[in-house]
């Protein structure tokens, strides 16, 4: 288990140096915990541990409808991690994919430029590049998490 948070916090300080909002989104996230019912926390063997809590505390046992917030798991912890990255360039993808297919069918030029050139130098995104260093990125994003699950099932054998 301590490997398994080694490498979460290696991960997350890697995260806070190249994508701060992320690793500080994910912080939060784990700060909070996750929400769970009565029936999972039963399911997942940790009722008794919760009620044997509120019980010390005077507090009421949990009820049929009842939430409570538990901490996440490293490996928990790890999949959200994993989440996160698939979803950030799955949209960057999507997003660029999007208006470049967009532009294309107006017939407009691939290359937007922003500012006024008569004050400063424009700023310029070209969306085919943009598109295409996107889907590097996911193609890169999948294999890494693709790797890290294959080595993690090696280790788990």
């Amino acid at each position: 288990m301590a490997v398994d948070y080694d490498r979460y916090e290696a991960i997350m300080a890697r995260l806070r140096e190249e994508l701060p909002k992320l690793a500080d989104e994910l912080d939060q996230e784990v700060r909070h915990g996750r929400a769970v019912s009565e029936k999972d926390l039963r399911q997942e063997g940790r009722y008794d541990e919760r009620a044997s809590r509120l019980a010390e505390t005077d507090l009421p046992p949990l009820g049929r409808n009842d939430v409570s917030v538990i901490p996440y798991t490293v490996d928990e912890r790890i999949e959200l991690i994993r989440e996160a990255l698939l979803t950030l360039a799955e949209t960057m993808y999507a997003t660029r994919n999007s208006a470049l297919k967009l532009a294309m069918e107006r017939r407009m030029e691939p290359e937007i430029r922003f500012g006024d050139p008569e004050l400063e130098v424009p700023s310029r995104v070209d969306l085919q590049e943009e598109t295409e260093s996107a889907h590097v990125a996911l193609r890169t994003v999948q294999g890494l998490l693709a790797d890290d699950r294959e080595s993690r099932r090696g280790v788990s054998q």
